[in-house]
């Protein structure tokens, strides 16, 4: 049973709501680091199948997305307002949701090629004013050619195995949401640990 608080004493009161919020953030942190780790070894353990779900997610939203966009066009067209380019955008959103889910490996290999087409242009173009530079010296020059070596590898797979990048793309993207997972979980009981030593059970 809960011990009531004196609503004369402020302190009491603060200590009270400090506490409580101690414990609810504890626990929204560690829910999400779990799931964070769970959604990890899941991407590991089913690349492929992850992907299809993705891919089928993503072509479900557009299409639901499309849908409440014609309405809203339906509805400002009733109000004469302009209406025409929301209905067009609606529809193309509503077709190219049904083809993501026709084909969603294709969409998923196709967006992640272009995501790591984008990564490795940032590089190449970071490696190569690092290298130009009259400021960088030492490491950044070194950590510049490096960043020119990885991006040249990162187009070679994109383009002779576009398969394999989304894999390697696929397993990135799992490691950090692992590592992501296990922080927020740390940082959980850190956070309750502090909220202890301060405030008390």
């Amino acid at each position: 049973m809960a011990t009531p608080q004196n609503p004369t004493n402020p302190s009491g009161t603060v200590r009270s709501l400090m506490t409580e919020l101690g414990k609810g953030a504890f626990w929204a942190v560690l829910i999400r680091g779990i799931l964070a780790v769970l959604f990890g070894i899941l991407i590991l353990s089913a690349p492929a199948a992850m992907a299809l779900t993705l891919g089928i997610l993503m072509g479900a939203w557009l299409a639901v997305d499309g849908v409440f966009e014609i309405i809203h066009a339906i509805h400002a067209r009733r109000q004469n307002l302009s209406w025409g380019w929301e209905m067009a955008g609606g529809i193309a959103y509503i077709i190219g949701g049904i083809i993501i889910m026709v084909v969603p490996l294709t969409f998923v290999v196709i967006g992640g090629a272009v995501i790591l087409l984008m990564m490795a242009s940032g590089m190449l173009i970071r490696g190569i004013l690092s290298v130009a530079s009259k400021t960088f010296r030492g490491w950044s020059k070194i950590l510049g050619v490096l960043d020119i070596i990885f991006a040249i590898i990162m187009f070679i797979v994109v383009f002779s195995n576009p398969g394999a990048a989304l894999l390697a793309l696929a397993w990135i993207i799992a490691i950090y949401t692992i590592i992501f997972g296990i922080f927020l979980i740390i940082m959980a009981f850190a956070a309750r640990s502090q909220t202890k030593k301060a405030f008390g059970n």
